[in-house]
């Protein structure tokens, strides 16, 4: 048998798989983008400034398509003086995300209250039983609790202004990530950020959704450093220690950013049979592995030794039990598994109730019920623009303001805000753009590529066999969705400039 044969073809074949459900999951969840409900208007909400929006942007799509010297004019503007006008953007929507965050902290309800109440006072029974049930939430309480002791504050002021910084150094780190891999696709990268911050007020939630974002974006960060043939070999170490360090952080977090280094990996040593780079290849995944491990352990310790908050390890959540409820008729949190884990006392009763309902939720459909079962999960946990906002179980418990400038900010992000299907549909546009460049981007793809594409797959697929089936899971895998459309742009330019020539000509994008 000749594996210098083999080799190739096994490659091929792993890309192919690889190209194959990225584009089968992307297409899935493009269409549940446009049918989604942010798109639609409710008659009792409606507002002047709906209408106001409505006609803005009719205007300009109408504009562009019918006066060619405002085509230019744009072009000219957001192309051809692109460093200077994304840089502008970005610092605008730096100065509108902090003095929203300022003016408008509303205290979060769900798991996020119980991790606030316990920073200030851990001793409360009911907080012991959801910390030694949610034992997974110790590493985000502890993270918060040093937080709070350095800025000697635990208001809810405070916790978002901290989770509002790691969210913008993140957004620091993807940009340099992007300079590494491709100088030229800074604008876009800073032109998808800035709008993105412009809306999007989960990045003053503290919680792990938001906190997990730095690290796992310096480990991408660390990994593009450690890939780059041109640096020298012990500056690549250092980005794969990098990588390592801080994937381990992210993990510790939240465990399903491991999706990330799994992915990195695996397309690494799917690329030794095109490059044969066995040695090297090798060596920069053990040092990640090996860099990931010696920060883990010590972190995994930490909670383990800590004094802060008395739990009962024994009766935490088996990891199975998430496995059951994505199984439940959205995929989505189950009050009443949530319930059953409470009263079940060892963690073997749990994991046997947990295996008996995942049994028969399966014998329930069949194969070709659950089949489509994971589609319509996959809609419901991409669908959302605005990352799942207000669909949290009493996601705002705090009394919505009225007065003057704060009052008006409100509006949007409320429950009964005035003006929250404003902020739903313009976040539904941006995030239909990002799925829509992902689904044009249709080329090969090199290794880089090829990576980002297998850690999305690997991320939805993890959403698709635990819980989900709301978009606010999303949110730990945004630094790769961004990094990827931002290198996807001008391929997903370029293939609909031709379909809009073949059937527009002379037009284009």
């Amino acid at each position: 048998m000749n594996i210098s044969k083999i080799s190739p073809k096994i490659f091929h074949f792993g890309n192919g798989v690889i190209r194959a459900f990225f584009f089968g999951l992307i297409i899935i969840s493009f269409f549940a983008v446009l049918s989604s409900t942010n798109w639609l208007p409710d008659a009792k909400t409606t507002t002047g400034l709906t209408y106001i929006m409505f006609a803005l942007l009719l205007i300009l799509v109408l504009s562009w398509f019918s006066f060619p010297k405002f085509q230019i004019f744009l072009k000219t503007i957001f192309i051809k003086h692109k460093w200077i006008t994304s840089i502008i953007c970005l610092v605008l929507a730096l100065i509108w995300q902090i003095q929203f965050v300022y003016f408008v902290h509303p205290a979060i309800g769900f798991d996020v209250s119980a991790v606030h109440n316990a920073i200030i006072n851990p001793n409360l029974p009911e907080l012991r039983g959801y910390f030694s049930v949610n034992y997974n939430n110790l590493s985000i309480l502890l993270t918060l609790r040093q937080v709070a002791n350095i800025f000697h504050s635990t208001s809810w002021l405070t916790m978002a202004l901290c989770s509002t910084l790691v969210t913008d150094l993140s957004v620091l780190v993807i940009i340099a990530t992007i300079a590494i891999i491709n100088f030229q696709k800074v604008p876009n990268i800073i032109y998808i950020l800035a709008s993105l911050l412009s809306i999007f007020p989960i990045c003053m939630v503290p919680y792990t959704d938001v906190w997990c974002l730095l690290p796992i974006s310096l480990s991408i960060f660390g990994w593009s450093i450690a890939t780059q043939k041109s640096y020298l070999v012990v500056i690549r170490f250092l980005g794969a220690i990098l990588s390592g360090i801080s994937l381990a952080c992210g993990v510790w977090i939240k465990p399903s950013v491991a999706v990330w280094g799994i992915a990195a990996i695996l397309t690494s040593l799917l690329y030794i049979l095109k490059n044969n780079k066995v040695i090297l290849t090798s060596i920069f995944c053990l040092t990640i592995a090996a860099s990931f491990v010696l920060t883990y352990q010590p972190l995994k310790k930490a909670v383990q030794d800590q004094h802060y908050i008395i739990v009962n390890q024994k009766r935490q959540i088996p990891m199975i039990h998430f496995i059951n409820v994505g199984l439940t008729h959205d995929g989505a949190y189950d009050p009443k598994a949530a319930l059953k884990m409470d009263e079940l006392p060892t963690k073997k009763q749990k994991v046997a109730y947990s295996k008996k309902m995942i049994i028969k939720r399966l014998k329930k459909r069949g194969p070709l019920g659950y089949l489509q079962f994971l589609v319509k999960k996959q809609g419901l946990n991409t669908a959302d623009g605005t990352f799942g906002w207000l669909h949290e179980g009493h996601f705002i418990i705090s009394k919505q303001p009225s007065e003057s400038w704060r009052g008006f900010l409100a509006e949007f992000i409320y429950p009964n805000g005035k003006y929250v299907i404003e902020f739903r549909f313009i976040a539904q546009i941006l995030w239909t753009i990002i799925i829509f460049v992902l689904l044009f981007s249709f080329q090969k793809g090199g290794f880089i590529i090829q990576t980002l594409r297998m850690a999305l797959v690997g991320g939805f697929i993890f959403l698709l066999l635990f819980e989900g089936g709301r978009s606010r899971y999303l949110v730990q895998f945004l630094p790769i969705i961004l990094i990827l459309t931002a290198l996807s742009a001008d391929t997903a330019k370029y293939n609909l400039d031709k379909i809009l020539t073949a059937i527009l000509p002379k037009r284009g994008f």
